[in-house]
């Protein structure tokens, strides 16, 4: 079964859909992992809960038959003057973490089914 997730992120916000099952996950983060200058400053703790999120939304019924996910990650915060390389790649790592085997970064507006489809292929 494919697995494609959307997740949006604010500050100290989740929001993570499950494409193929509709299913939706909503985390307000405590302990926070942003702060005043960055999306995500807590590594760690931003990690843990996409991981534990992810597997949350999965399939339960023959989970070993699970395709790793597909990720497209949104952030929806502190984007002035862009994403900096090392931005990008403490969300390409957050996706790596989530146990994803393709992750594609999305700026600009919120996305459909369809449209997240379409930025991972």
């Amino acid at each position: 079964m494919a697995n494609t997730f959307y997740l949006r992120i604010a500050c100290n916000h989740l929001h993570l859909t499950h494409l193929e099952s509709a299913r939706v996950a909503v985390l307000e983060a405590d302990p926070p992992f942003s702060n005043q200058r960055l999306l995500v400053a807590e590594f760690s703790i931003a990690d843990r809960l996409i991981k534990e999120t992810v597997q949350s939304l999965m399939p339960k019924r023959l989970a070993f038959l699970n395709a790793a996910p597909k990720l497209l990650i949104q952030p929806l915060e502190r984007l002035e003057g862009g994403l900096s390389q090392v931005e990008q790649r403490i969300l390409m790592e957050l996706g790596m973490g989530a146990g994803a085997r393709k992750i594609a970064l999305h700026i600009g507006e919120i996305l459909d089914a369809d449209g997240v489809r379409s930025r991972l292929k």
